[in-house]
């Protein structure tokens, strides 16, 4: 799953508006950062299959330091405690639990779609509803996730002036874009995944950045 996971991000600022909202989307995609760290680094492993399944060419078959539940689990609990002591004022801590939520939302997540290579620790049994096999359901799913999300954060904040109005939308454009990008060109068979990896960071993080642009343009209610 890609811009499906801002779902949780945008729920999250809705409901939690003390938390950035581009706090909300690094820590949905927290364990995509780590992953893409390892996938360079060459400890946890990627084959491209073109073909593999209809929406992604990615056979996942080794990830367990970061999309084990065990793994993401432990990713969230730190995150939340690294959040709660940097973070002082009331309520911190009932803070701190939201980005851990959504460090952990990630798995969840990604079982929609992937196949089964998510694993409860290491090996198996991996856990994987396999929705990739059909290009539009997946993006039905993420679509349908992201608007939901979306729809909640519209809700519980306010524009300031013209500006707040247009660049929610602009931005969920730009987010609807980066999707279809992702599906755009073909794969080599057994080709490089550092190249792949390195774009993943890429796109993450502009994302983030798009997030801390749009949210200055919003006040919660």
């Amino acid at each position: 799953m890609f811009i499906g996971h801002y779902s949780a991000a945008f729920a999250a600022r809705a409901f939690k508006p003390a938390v950035p909202l581009w706090l909300l989307f690094v820590a949905v995609q927290l364990v995509d950062f780590i992953w893409a760290g390892l996938v360079i680094a060459g400890v946890e492993k990627v084959r491209i299959v073109p073909g593999f399944m209809e929406a992604s060419p990615l056979d996942l078959y080794y990830m367990p330091f970061t999309h084990s539940l065990v793994g993401a689990f432990i990713w969230a609990v730190a995150a939340a405690l690294l959040y709660g002591a940097a973070r002082k004022g009331a309520g911190h801590w009932a803070a701190s639990i939201i980005v851990g939520a959504a460090v952990l939302s990630h798995w969840f997540a990604d079982l929609l779609v992937h196949a089964p290579d998510l694993p409860l620790v290491s090996g198996d049994p991996k856990f994987g509803f396999g929705l990739w096999r059909s290009l539009l359901w997946s993006q039905v799913a993420e679509m349908g996730l992201l608007l939901g999300g979306f729809w909640l954060y519209m809700r519980h904040t306010a524009p300031k002036g013209a500006v707040g109005r247009i660049a929610p939308w602009v931005f969920l454009l730009f987010l609807g874009l980066v999707q279809a990008y992702s599906h755009m060109g073909t794969a080599e068979e057994n080709g490089p995944t550092t190249p792949f990896a390195i774009t993943a960071l890429v796109a993450y993080s502009v994302l983030v950045c798009g997030a801390w642009l749009m949210d200055r343009t919003r006040l919660p209610k």
